[in-house]
C-alpha cells in the first residue's frame, strides 16, 4: 500500500489555472490599450473645451439663479410694503394730524420707490444672465455631443475590461486555493518521513487569504516545503544536487514578480486592476463604487483612468502596460515552472518510497 501520495494533479490545475489567468491578463492588456486610446482623445482633446462650457454654464445658473433670488425677494418686499402704506394711508386720511403715521407714510413711499429701482435693475440683469445662460448652453452643446459620443464608445469597452478583471480576481482566488491544497498534501508527505518538519497543514491554505500575513508567508511555506523535500531525497541518495543549490534565488524570483504583478502593478494600472490584490477585492465590491474613487481614491489611483490619474500625463501608457505583462508573464510562468519542478521531487518521493523509514505512527496505519 502507497504511503506517499502523488499530488501532481492538483499542481497540474494550478497550472492549468495559471495559463488561463495568463490569458485574460493578455485580453485586459488589450481591452485596456483600446479603452486607454479613447480615453486620452476624450481627455485631451474634448474635456478641456467640454469642461470650460460646463463651468461656464454653472457659473451663469448659479448667477442668475442668486438675481431671480434677489428679485424675488425685492418684489415681496414691494408687495409687502405697498400693502403696508395703504393700510397706513387710509389711517391717516382719518388722523391727518397724527406725526407718527405721517412718518410712517413716508417711509413706506421712500422704500417703495427704492424697491421698485431694485425691481427694474434686477428685471434687467436677470435677462442679461438668461441669455448669458442660453449662449453658455449653446456652446455646451455641440461639446456635450462629443462628450456624450467619446463615453458611449469608450464605455463598453472599459466594461468588458472589468468583467475580465473580476473574473481574473476570481480565479486567483480558487487558483489559491488549489495551490495552497497541493502544498498541504504534499507537506503531509514530507512530514510522515521528517517529523520535525513544521509547516501546520491548514497554513499551507489560509496563509494566502490573510491581509498582511500573505506577503510572505505562502512564500516561506514553500521554501520550507522544498528545503526539506530536497532533504529527504539527498539524505537517501536520490538526487544528489547542491545543498538548495539557486534555492533562494527562485522563491525571490517567484515571490518578487508576483508582489510586482498582482500588487503593485495594478495600482499603477488603476480602476478594477486593484480587484488583483485580491484584499482589495472585497473593499471594492462591498463599497458603492463612487464612494470608493471619490473617498477612497483607489479607482483613480492609477494611469488610465480619467485625467486624475497618478501617471496619466506620463505618456507613453504602453511603457506601464509592457511592465503590467512582464510583471505577469514571469510570475505565473515560473510559478508553473515551480510546480513542475516540484512535482518531479514529488515523484521522485513515490518512486523510492522502499528507501523510506516511515515513522511509527505511519507503520501502524498503514
Amino acid at each position: 500500500m502507497k504511503k506517499f501520495t502523488n499530488n501532481a494533479l492538483w499542481g497540474v490545475i494550478s497550472m492549468v489555472l495559471n495559463l488561463v489567468i495568463l490569458c485574460l491578463v493578455v485580453v485586459s492588456a488589450v481591452q485596456l490599450g483600446s479603452y486607454d486610446k479613447k480615453n486620452v482623445y476624450l481627455q485631451d482633446s474634448i474635456m478641456p473645451t467640454y469642461s470650460y462650457w460646463t463651468d461656464s454654464v454653472r457659473y451663469s445658473e448659479e448667477a442668475l439663479g442668486k438675481k431671480q433670488n434677489s428679485l424675488e425677494g425685492y418684489t415681496k418686499l414691494f408687495e409687502d410694503t405697498k400693502v403696508s402704506a395703504e393700510k397706513v394711508r387710509a389711517t391717516l386720511a382719518q388722523d391727518p394730524e397724527n406725526d407718527s403715521l405721517k412718518n410712517k407714510y413716508y417711509s413706506d413711499t421712500t422704500h417703495l420707490n427704492d424697491y421698485g429701482e431694485n425691481i427694474t435693475r434686477l428685471k434687467t440683469e436677470v435677462g442679461l444672465y438668461k441669455d448669458t445662460v442660453g449662449y453658455a448652453k449653446a456652446g455646451l452643446k455641440p461639446w456635450a455631443d462629443k462628450y456624450n459620443a467619446a463615453v458611449n464608445e469608450a464605455s463598453p469597452t472599459l466594461g468588458g475590461f472589468n468583467i475580465v478583471i473580476v473574473i481574473t480576481s476570481i480565479l486567483l482566488v480558487i487558483k489559491f486555493a488549489c495551490f495552497g491544497f497541493w502544498m498541504m498534501l504534499n507537506s503531509k508527505n514530507v512530514r510522515r518521513v521528517a517529523p520535525w518538519f513544521k509547516n501546520k497543514d491548514i497554513m499551507n491554505i489560509i496563509s494566502w487569504f490573510i491581509p498582511i500575513y500573505n506577503l510572505f508567508k505562502p512564500a516561506a511555506l514553500f521554501s520550507n516545503l522544498i528545503s526539506e523535500t530536497k532533504y529527504v531525497l539527498r539524505d537517501k541518495s536520490i538526487i544528489t544536487d547542491p545543498k538548495d543549490a539557486n534555492q533562494m534565488e527562485s522563491i525571490s524570483l517567484w515571490w518578487g514578480s508576483m508582489i510586482f504583478a498582482k500588487m503593485i502593478m495594478p495600482l499603477f494600472i488603476g480602476g478594477l486592476a486593484i480587484c488583483l490584490n485580491i484584499w482589495l477585492f472585497t473593499l471594492v465590491g462591498a463599497a458603492d463604487i463612487d464612494v470608493a474613487a471619490n473617498s477612497l481614491g483607489l479607482l483613480g489611483f492609477g494611469t488610465y483612468f480619467g485625467n486624475t490619474g497618478l501617471f496619466f500625463y506620463l505618456r507613453p501608457h504602453t511603457i506601464v502596460m509592457a511592465f503590467y505583462l512582464i510583471g505577469w508573464i514571469v510570475y505565473l510562468g515560473y510559478e508553473c515552472y515551480m510546480i513542475f519542478s516540484y512535482n518531479k521531487l514529488n515523484k521522485l518521493m513515490c518512486d523510492n518510497e522502499d528507501k523510506f523509514e516511515f515513522g511509527k505512527e505511519e507503520i501502524e496505519k498503514k
